[in-house]
């Protein structure tokens, strides 16, 4: 799996994940291609790892880390966690898409 620092915008979609200090993109062009989200945040993260998966938990918990997709097509982005859109989540999604 290749993993982006931006949104592919020629994609019919991009599943994103946005951490404090980066933002990873993983575009498809048909549904039936899209990747499972467990899988693109153990590319991420190390979660077999006990001490890093804890300290992921930990900034989930925390709605440090947005989870969601994203339409080139539209400019729409769909955020599926955190499910409330407090500040910092907003902040980020400013700063990775300059909105």
């Amino acid at each position: 799996m290749k993993l982006f620092e931006q949104p592919l915008r020629y994609y019919y979609e991009n599943k994103f994940v946005i951490t404090e200090d980066r933002a990873y993109f993983v575009p498809y062009k048909r549904e039936f291609d899209w990747p499972i989200m467990r899988d693109i945040l153990m590319e991420i993260f190390d979660l077999d790892d006990p001490e890093i998966y804890k300290e992921v938990e930990g900034r989930f918990s925390e709605g440090r880390v947005i989870v969601g997709y994203y339409y080139p097509k539209t400019n729409h982005i769909r955020i599926i966690f955190p499910d409330k859109r407090h500040g910092y989540v907003q902040r980020r999604i400013n700063e990775v898409f300059g909105k």
